[in-house]
């Protein structure tokens, strides 16, 4: 079990994060950035960027800092960054994040390949697949129902046997 530091200002995403990623992470949640100390005991972390802003008190994001964390790093947020980390830990996401894309930008976090060149992931969120339709029935099913004349009626005949009255 891995621990995460999850930076969400949102309580309503905090649950969506805890729900998608228990029982197989720990979690501890922030409302803002904390200092480089509380990084020491954590696997990865996770910055929704975009939430924060939005935030009705938006705390300092200061990009350098984190960008200076040796932590592997999912950074959630809808605007492109200007120069992405140049570490093999950092995975970007844009919002809205779907639980498969959280746990591969985390299991890429964690375990980044052996010859993965210095430079930030971006995972693309995938759109929504839509639902296959049903065939259509053949025009010869749709056809005028048959002629009354190739119609089988069944009828079922009961005899009551004559003890049981």
């Amino acid at each position: 079990m891995s621990r995460l530091l999850v930076i969400e200002p949102n309580l309503m995403l905090r649950y969506a994060v805890a729900v998608a990623l228990t029982p197989d992470h720990g979690i501890q949640f922030f409302d803002a950035p904390p200092e480089s100390s509380a990084l020491a005991d954590v696997d990865a972390v996770i910055v929704d960027a975009a939430t924060l802003r939005l935030a009705e008190n938006p705390p300092l994001l200061d990009f350098k800092a984190i960008e200076r964390w040796q932590v592997p790093t999912v950074w959630i947020d809808d605007r492109e960054l200007s120069a992405p980390p140049a570490r093999a830990n950092w995975v970007n996401l844009r919002p809205p994040v779907q639980r498969e894309q959280l746990h591969k930008a985390l299991f890429e976090c964690l375990n980044p390949p052996a010859g993965a060149p210095p430079a930030a992931k971006k995972i693309e969120p995938r759109a929504a697949t839509p639902v296959k339709a049903r065939g259509k029935k053949s025009e010869k099913s749709a056809a005028a129902p048959p002629a009354a004349d190739n119609v089988i009626e069944l009828v079922e005949v009961v005899e009551d046997e004559e003890g049981n009255s």
